[in-house]
């Protein structure tokens, strides 16, 4: 972790505050001990310790002698909602990016979901889930890292050959989820050890991350999608146009367009 001039325990600390911040962590059970976190990071448990009383100071984790460490509930960060059009335009991209790309499936588990995760999911806290890992590239260059989860029901009607060689739309097709609709965020992260690896940057290495809540026609959530991409290697661009609006001028877009030569259908 030494690809970065910040300090190692603040670049831990960085990354495990995102973790936090996502609830990546169940609060009714304690986290991973120092020296767990110590080998996932490559530092020395005096660095975990440091971070984890940045932590602390900042009310992210509560510590408890004789029992660890404990994430503490987060609220909720602020979002802004895009229009339909620049979502659609996206998403067009994306989907136009499956034709050109090969994925690879790193990992297809079960686990039991997180309060944010089961949340989202609108499951019970605890409830069985599968998630998959996958990556794909373009002329052999990895440029996303997708982690992939389904309720327990439908992830064990998806087989490890299909989600090496479809995206999870034509999938979910072919198991007669009518898909309706999904609310999506775009924002930035940083890439723990396990995406810096696959993607082949430094960790700490700034990502764009985009989040999926996928629902069929009834309304249920039927997949959540983390995606992080390379910047260096895909971007998205659009084209905007000011427009005079009731009390002040605004900025609207009028065309989007992928400046990048590889997109994705996940």
């Amino acid at each position: 972790m030494s690809d970065t001039p910040l300090p190692l325990y603040h670049k831990v600390y960085l990354l495990l505050k995102q973790r936090l911040q996502a609830e990546y962590y169940l609060t009714s059970a304690s986290m991973p001990g120092e020296n767990a976190l110590a080998v996932e990071f490559g530092v020395s448990r005096l660095t975990i310790r440091r971070a984890l009383d940045a932590l602390q100071q900042e009310g992210l984790v509560e510590r408890v002698q004789g029992r660890g460490t404990f994430a503490t509930p987060q609220r909720a960060p602020a979002s802004t909602a895009a229009s339909a059009s620049e979502i659609d335009t996206l998403m067009s991209h994306l989907a136009d990016m499956g034709m050109h790309t090969k994925v690879q499936l790193l990992a297809l588990t079960t686990e039991r979901a997180s309060g944010a995760l089961a949340h989202r999911l609108a499951l019970p806290e605890g409830s069985e889930v599968y998630r998959s890992v996958r990556v794909r590239s373009y002329d052999g260059l990895p440029f996303s890292y997708l982690t992939t989860y389904v309720p327990a029901d439908i992830g064990a009607r998806i087989t490890r050959r299909d989600l090496g060689s479809k995206p999870l739309l034509a999938i979910f097709k072919a198991l007669g989820i009518h898909v309706s609709g999904a609310q999506q965020t775009i924002s930035a992260v940083l890439a723990d050890p396990q995406s810096a690896e696959a993607l082949d940057v430094p960790i700490a290495t700034a990502l764009l991350n985009i989040r999926r809540l996928v629902k069929d026609a009834q309304g249920r959530p039927v997949e959540y999608l983390d995606a992080l991409y390379r910047p260096d290697r895909y971007e998205y661009r659009s084209d905007m146009q000011a427009h005079d609006t009731p009390g002040s001028p605004t900025w609207l877009p009028t065309a989007c367009h992928d400046e990048s030569s590889h997109s994705e259908n996940t």
